[in-house]
C-alpha cells in the first residue's frame, strides 16, 4: 500500500496526502519524532549509549587503513566486515570504560599540555612547525571540527595517563630474568628429514564415493554467497568542484570579497614554567607559589636557562620535556589571562608571574609571527579551492534535493535523475554482503545494495551520504541468490582437496614409521638414504634460526628433553608435507654468559610486556564488573 502511494504521489494528491499526514502528527506525533525515532545505541556501557554511527565509523576507518597496509593489489572481500564492526564496538566500549574511570579516580588534563600535544602532531605541521591552517584542514578531511577532536583527544590523553602509569610501573625480578633466558637461550641438539606430501599425490587414487561424501560433509566450501550488482548516482561536492572553470578577474573579486578570511592572525611561541596550584588554596598556599614563582624569574633573570628550570621545575609534564616549549599559537587558544600576557611581551622577554586556574606561569615569549593579508599572487591556488568549492557547495546542495526527489518520484529508475542533474549512472560488478571495490566496500552501501527495497522490490535506495558531501542514490541491476555450487562445477578442485590430504596422511604415516625405526636403534642416515631423503644435522639451534624451516624450530622447542641419553625421535605434520625430527640434547641459558646490554634490554623486554599484561587484566577485570549492554544481545 505505502508504495502504491509513493508512485502516485504527485500533484495534488502529493499535498492532501501531506495535509492527512501532518494534522494528526502535529497532533500527538510530535513526541515520537523527538523520542521514539532516535537511532538505537550499539551498546551502552554503565547507561552511557554508544552511537551505532560512531561504530560504523571507527569500522569503515579501520577498514581503510587495513586496505592501506596490505597495498594495491588487497582485496577487500576478505575483510570480514562483521568482526571489523564487532572489533569496532569492543574498541568503544573499552573506551567509555577506561574514560569513566580516569574520569572518577580524578585524573585531569590541561589547556597547556592539550595545546602542546596538539602541536607535536606532524599532521598538523609544516616545516616542523605547528600550522593552524593545516590543523583545520587535517580535521576537515576527516569530517571533524576542533570542537569534536579536542575532547576526544582529551579523554585518549587521559586514558594515557592510566595505561602508561600500569606499563610503565611493571618490574621483573632476578628470579623472572633467569628463566626468561633460560628459555630465551636455550640451544638444540637436533636433526631432521622432510617427507614431502607431493611425492606420494600421484599414487592416491580418489573414488566418486569419497567425492560425494566430502561434497554432502562440506558445503559451507561450495556455496557461493548472494550477491548484487547496482546502479547508483553518485554526487561528489570535490568531483562537482573540479569540474568548475575559474579565471583571474573572478578570483580577484573573490579574494577581495573575503580578504578577511585570508588575513594570518599574529601568532606567538612561548615556553612556560608551570607552578601548579588549585584554583580555590588558601592563602598560604597561594604566597607560598608566588614566593617559589617569584624566585625562579629571579633565577632567569640571572642567566639561569629556562629551558632547564622548565625541565626540572615545571608541573606541566607535557611541555616540561621539551624545555617548556607551548609551540606556535594564535589568539583564542590558551587561557585568557595567560594569553593577555603572552600577546604583550616582546620576543626574549619573560613575564612576572601569572595567575590562571592551573596555578603560576612564567612566561617567555620565543618566536612572534606578525598577522596580515598575503598578496593575491601568492595565494592564488587557494583562492581557487575556496572559490571551486564555495561555487560547488551551492550546486551540492541544490542538486542533493533534486536527486533525492527524482530518485523517489521515478522509484523504479534513475534516468530523469541523471539526466535533469548531468549526472552518469555508473554501474558495478557483482559484490557480496562482503562488500566489493570502489564505493561498493562502504558498509552503508553495502546494506543499501542488499536492503528489501532494492533487492526484492527493485526500487531505488534512499540517498547514502559516504561522507559530508558525498551521497550516493542506487538501485539493483542483477541480483545472484546464494546457491550451492553443482558437483560437476566442483568435482576437480575436491579430487584435488582429497589427493592432497590422502598424500599428506601417507608421508605422515611414513614419517612415524621412519620415527619408530630410528627409536628402536636403526641408524638415520641408512633410514635417510633408504627411502631417498635427507638428513640435517643442526647443533646449538637457537629459537631465533633463520637457517632452519620456522615450522620445524617451532616443533623442536616443543619436544620434551631426551632422558638417558638416548635421543628423541618424533613425526611431525608440517605445512602440508611431513618430517621426522630427532632432538639429541638441551643446553639451557645462562644468565652469566649473557653481556650487560643484552641482559638490559631482555628486563626491559619482559617488564614491558608484564606491563602490557597487566594493563590488559585491568581491562578485563573492569568491564567483568561493568554494566554493558550490546544491541545484539538485547533483540
Amino acid at each position: 500500500m505505502l508504495q502504491s502511494i509513493r508512485n502516485r504521489a504527485q500533484g495534488w494528491l502529493a499535498w492532501v496526502i501531506v495535509i492527512l499526514i501532518t494534522i494528526p502528527f502535529a497532533l500527538w506525533g510530535i513526541q515520537e519524532y523527538f523520542g521514539g525515532g532516535r537511532e538505537p545505541a550499539a551498546a551502552t556501557v554503565n547507561g552511557v549509549e554508544i552511537p551505532q554511527r560512531e561504530v560504523q565509523r571507527v569500522a569503515q576507518t579501520q577498514r581503510q587503513r587495513l586496505l592501506a597496509a596490505l597495498g594495491a593489489n588487497a582485496d577487500p572481500a576478505l575483510l570480514d566486515e562483521l568482526r571489523l564492526h564487532e572489533a569496532a564496538r569492543e574498541g568503544l566500549i573499552e573506551n567509555e570504560l577506561l574514560f569513566q574511570t580516569v574520569e572518577d579516580a580524578g585524573f585531569r588534563v590541561g589547556d597547556e599540555q592539550l595545546v602542546a600535544q596538539i602541536h607535536a602532531i606532524p599532521a598538523f605541521q609544516e616545516n616542523g612547525v605547528f600550522s593552524p591552517e593545516k590543523y583545520s584542514q587535517a580535521l576537515r578531511n576527516q569530517g571533524m571540527l576542533p570542537g569534536g577532536f579536542e575532547p576526544m583527544l582529551r579523554r585518549d590523553l587521559m586514558i594515557e595517563q592510566l595505561r602508561r602509569g600500569i606499563e610503565e610501573s611493571a618490574f621483573v625480578t632476578e628470579v623472572e630474568l633467569e628463566e626468561l633466558v633460560r628459555l630465551q637461550e636455550q640451544r638444540r641438539d637436533m636433526a631432521y628429514l622432510i617427507l614431502p606430501s607431493k611425492k606420494y599425490e600421484a599414487g592416491e587414487e580418489v573414488s566418486e564415493e569419497e567425492i560425494a561424501a566430502y561434497y554432502d560433509q562440506h558445503p559451507q566450501e561450495f556455496t557461493r554467497p548472494e550477491q548484487v550488482s547496482i546502479e547508483y548516482i553518485e554526487l561528489d561536492l570535490d568531483q562537482l568542484a573540479s569540474d568548475i572553470k575559474v579565471d583571474d578577474a573572478t578570483l580577484r573579486d573573490y579574494f577581495e570579497d573575503h580578504k578577511s578570511s585570508y588575513a594570518k592572525p599574529e601568532q606567538r611561541r612561548a615556553s612556560h614554567i608551570l607552578i601548579p596550584l588549585d584554583a580555590d588554596a588558601d592563602e598560604e598556599a597561594v604566597a607560598k607559589a608566588r614566593a617559589k614563582t617569584e624566585a625562579l624569574i629571579e633565577q632567569i633573570k640571572g642567566g639561569a636557562s629556562f629551558a632547564e628550570l622548565a625541565r626540572k621545575e615545571s608541573g606541566d609534564p607535557g611541555s616540561a620535556r621539551e624545555g617548556g616549549d607551548l609551540g606556535w599559537f594564535g589568539r583564542g587558544v590558551m587561557e585568557p589571562a595567560f594569553e593577555k600576557v603572552a600577546f604583550s611581551l616582546k620576543e626574549g622577554e619573560v613575564s612576572d608571574p601569572v595567575r590562571t586556574e592551573f596555578g603560576f606561569h612564567i612566561i617567555e615569549v620565543t618566536g612572534i609571527r606578525p598577522g596580515g593579508v598575503p598578496e593575491f599572487e601568492a595565494i592564488r591556488e587557494r583562492v581557487a579551492t575556496d572559490y571551486r568549492r564555495e561555487q560547488a557547495e551551492k550546486r551540492y546542495y541544490e542538486a542533493a534535493e533534486q536527486l533525492a526527489n527524482l530518485s523517489y518520484e521515478h522509484p523504479d529508475t534513475l534516468q530523469p535523475a541523471a539526466e535533469q542533474l548531468g549526472l552518469e549512472i555508473k554501474s558495478s560488478p557483482l559484490f557480496s554482503r562482503q562488500g566489493g571495490e570502489g564505493i561498493t566496500a562502504d558498509p552503508k552501501v553495502i546494506a543499501a545494495a542488499f536492503s528489501e527495497e532494492v533487492v526484492e522490490q527493485g526500487y531505488n535506495s534512499e540517498p547514502v551520504e559516504l561522507g559530508p558531501e558525498h551521497m550516493v542514490v542506487l538501485r539493483k541491476k542483477e541480483y545472484v541468490p546464494e546457491q550451492l555450487q553443482p558437483l560437476a562445477e566442483v568435482k576437480e578442485s575436491i579430487v584435488q582437496r582429497l589427493r592432497v590430504q590422502k598424500a599428506g596422511d601417507a608421508a605422515f604415516a611414513e614419517a612415524s614409521k621412519i620415527a619408530r625405526r630410528a627409536a628402536d636403534g636403526e641408524e638415520m642416515e641408512a633410514l635417510a638414504k633408504e627411502y631417498g631423503l635427507e638428513w640435517r644435522r643442526v647443533q646449538k639451534l637457537s629459537r631465533r634460526d633463520r637457517e632452519v624451516e620456522p615450522a620445524i624450530v617451532r616443533e623442536v622447542f616443543r619436544i620434551p628433553r631426551p632422558e638417558g641419553g638416548k635421543p628423541r625421535f618424533v613425526a611431525r605434520r608440517l605445512n602440508g608435507d611431513a618430517a621426522v625430527i630427532a632432538l639429541f640434547g638441551v643446553e639451557d641459558g645462562d644468565v652469566s654468559s649473557i653481556e650487560a646490554a643484552k641482559l638490559k634490554q631482555e628486563r626491559e623486554s619482559l617488564a614491558t610486556a608484564s606491563g602490557r599484561a597487566d594493563y590488559a587484566d585491568l581491562v578485563k577485570e573492569l568491564k567483568s564488573r561493568a554494566e554493558i549492554s550490546r544491541l545484539d544481545e538485547e533483540e
